[in-house]
């Protein structure tokens, strides 16, 4: 997604501009990390999402979300993802 900085994409007739910005990503275990942050807008308003990917293996875990909490609960969901697994 961070190939393309800046999309559109409808959702329930609502336009929605979508800017993607590459993150440098945490260092956390694992073989590769990717995080992005996304800034939704329409109407005036804009979201902001965090999201992180971390794959471990054959194990690939996905956080989103505010993104004060996905750097907070990033390694709690690889650890419990890998202790599942």
């Amino acid at each position: 997604m961070t190939g393309c900085p800046t999309y559109q994409v409808i959702s329930g007739g609502t336009l929605v501009d979508v800017a993607s910005q590459k993150l440098t990503a945490p260092n956390t275990v694992g073989d590769q990390q990717l995080s992005q942050l996304l800034t939704f807008t329409s109407a005036g308003r804009s979201s902001v999402v965090k999201q992180t990917a971390i794959r471990s293996g054959n194990l690939l875990v996905i956080v989103s979300g505010s993104p004060a909490l996905v750097d907070r609960h990033l390694d709690k969901a690889l650890t419990m993802a890998t202790a599942t697994n």
